[in-house]
């Protein structure tokens, strides 16, 4: 029998796997914004990455009563294919809003060292994190200084990685070094989908000839 839609507004706190999947999308591309009394979860993906909205959706089915929709986002004339969901209003993610916003903005917590499971790691990663030419970053433009020192900070203490802050763009961005790649890998190999794994091979790596030179 299915969780009743009473359950679910009654709902004081989520499953583990859905913390999991909250923190890392948060710390992405997905948003917490208020409709009503409290705050829905929000989530978009170009339709490219269908599989990872698809992951989203099933992990907060019980939150949903439509199905993902596929339109085309146009900016500056371009079509880009995208895929989207949101979820009911719940007092739940007013909660989780009040831990990863002030006001209207995105923000780390301090305690965001107990949320970065690997299951969170690994959707970060398929949401922000990109290859290097030697190792793997994750691109946290939209948090000060402060608190991506606190996101790599986060990774050496938790996952034994060895993390770097490097500047870019105008921002800063969270740099794994390549001899922690392979720890990353495993770390969050059980749940990266095959068509993100992308994320975790090096430039370098890609070509070993080319590298030689």
């Amino acid at each position: 029998m299915g969780v009743t839609p009473r359950e679910v507004q009654d709902r004081s706190e989520l499953s583990q796997e859905q913390r999991d999947v909250l923190t890392g999308t948060i710390l992405g591309d997905a948003s917490l914004a208020k409709h009503g009394r409290f705050h829905r979860l929000f989530v978009k993906h170009k339709l490219a990455h269908e599989s990872l909205a698809m992951l989203k959706y099933d992990a907060f089915r019980e939150f949903i009563s439509m199905a993902p929709h596929r339109f085309d986002q146009r900016l500056r004339g371009k079509r880009y294919p995208c895929v989207q969901f949101v979820t009911r209003t719940n007092p739940v993610f007013s909660r989780w809003h009040s831990h990863f916003y002030e006001d209207r903005t995105k923000v780390v917590p301090e305690d965001i060292s107990r949320l970065l499971t690997p299951r969170a790691v690994a959707i970060w990663l398929m949401d922000d994190g990109a290859a290097d030419y030697a190792g793997v970053t994750f691109q946290t433009h939209s948090f000060s200084r402060e608190e991506t020192d606190r996101l790599a900070a986060a990774l050496r203490a938790e996952h034994q990685l060895r993390t770097r802050v490097r500047a870019n763009r105008g921002g800063w961005i969270v740099y794994v070094i390549a001899e922690s790649v392979p720890r990353l890998r495993d770390l969050v190999a059980p749940y990266v989908l095959p068509e993100f794994e992308y994320k975790l091979v090096p430039r370098r790596s890609r070509n070993p000839v080319e590298t030689k030179r």
